[in-house]
């Protein structure tokens, strides 16, 4: 492994920005793969004979789902409201 001293500009500048090949490379294998697999699913389940209305219902149960588990997590994630102002001495709702 090369050493700070022993990089040039460049590649410190590329290291530091995060930028490789290796991971564009991944990127762009994954974003292809990802691609093969929803053409394979929709070639699979869109042509059969209640595919289009199987295809709707998943999109809309896999939406429902999205927004479900946003809502938990916003909630879940939300700060009491105090109970008390420390500074006024007044409780909440008052």
């Amino acid at each position: 492994m090369a050493t700070l001293d022993d990089m040039s500009e460049t590649e410190r500048e590329r290291s530091a920005s995060g930028w490789t090949l290796n991971r564009e490379l991944l990127n762009v294998g994954a974003v292809i793969v990802a691609a093969g697999i929803a053409h394979l699913v929709m070639g699979l389940i869109g042509h059969g004979r209640h595919g289009p209305v199987t295809l709707l219902l998943l999109g809309g149960v896999l939406v429902a789902a999205a927004l479900g588990h946003r809502f938990y997590e916003e909630r879940r994630h939300r700060p009491e409201p105090a109970a008390e102002c420390v500074r006024c001495g007044e409780t909440a709702g008052s």
